[in-house]
């Protein structure tokens, strides 16, 4: 009944499970989300072998729920690893590209179009992806649309694991100095106001998310759509994610190597795990039809 995909998942949430019932203080209501979780992907696993919109809400039912996952991880990180690495990520930064990233932070003297633009750059990180789910589904291209999103979900649970190892918060500017030194119009104001109500786990600066997932669906999205009419527009978007993540003080350096390293990593680790939890996914699951006799 369950795809590869759902067994991954379910795996991650038995982990995420077992750090709140050992080492949170107060490990109830991440135990009852985390039930609620696991249970969504039984029920859709078991309506999408009985209907086409059971179908449809199997097959993209792990988008919504690794975000969340994200969230739920941001407390039993700091509780579970007390270590913070922000000042050997600042360190490593001075030490191996020097007065490079304090440039990068202060090209062209920050005007406000070019902060504008790193904004909507840095939020299109979290609508591409999907995008690209769903012209897949429209194609009727199931097996890519499976392979790309466990390819997406590996990528984004690697990046939980080294936020476990690693907690880091990254350069943040704290809320109240962001218009005087990062600057911007309304809708990099806005922009910043989506992130603190979206990232709420604010350990998560090592590896950088950005850097490896935007690298891994360019990846999947250069095999999948050969033509440079959006090859071009993809690659553009992935450069400005990445130029995104230092210009708004939102990563060190450090993290965008250390995002590239692992999406390189990701297609061993996708074979891998293929290898754990099987192949095939819930899109190439056909609803079970009713016998018309």
């Amino acid at each position: 009944m369950f795809a590869p995909l759902d067994k991954m998942m379910l795996a991650f949430i038995a982990f995420l499970a077992l750090v709140a019932a050992t080492v949170h203080p107060e490990p109830t209501h991440f135990l009852v989300l985390l039930a609620i979780l696991a249970l969504a992907f039984v029920v859709v696993a078991f309506l999408g072998r009985r209907s086409e919109l059971g179908r449809v809400a199997h097959a993209f039912l792990p988008l919504p729920i690794v975000v969340t996952l994200f969230n739920v991880a941001g407390p039993l990180i700091g509780v579970l690893n007390p270590m913070r690495f922000d000042s050997t990520m600042a360190a490593l930064d001075t030490s191996w590209f020097g007065p490079f990233v304090p440039a990068w932070f202060h090209l062209l003297g920050r005007p406000n179009w070019l902060t504008d633009g790193a904004s909507l750059f840095y939020v299109s990180y979290y609508f591409i992806p999907f995008g690209m789910c769903i012209a897949l589904w429209v194609q009727g291209r199931w097996k890519d649309f499976d392979d790309l999103g466990f390819g997406l979900i590996t990528t984004l649970l690697l990046t939980y694991v080294g936020y476990f190892i690693f907690p880091t918060t990254g350069p943040r500017i704290p809320h109240e100095l962001e218009l005087q030194i990062l600057g911007g119009g309304t809708f990099s104001a806005r922009v910043r106001d989506f992130l603190r109500a979206a990232e709420v786990n604010q350990l998560d600066a090592f590896p950088s998310g950005h850097t490896a997932l935007s690298l891994v669906y360019l990846g999947y999205g250069w095999r999948l759509y050969p033509s440079w009419r959006i090859r071009i527009p993809l690659a553009i978007s992935v450069v400005g994610i990445i130029f995104a993540t230092v210009y708004l003080s939102l990563h060190y350096a450090v993290d965008l190597l250390a995002g590239a390293l692992l999406a390189l990593a990701v297609p061993m680790a996708v074979r891998g795990l293929h290898r754990v939890f099987g192949e095939g996914g819930a899109a190439q699951s056909l609803p079970v039809r009713p016998d018309p006799g």
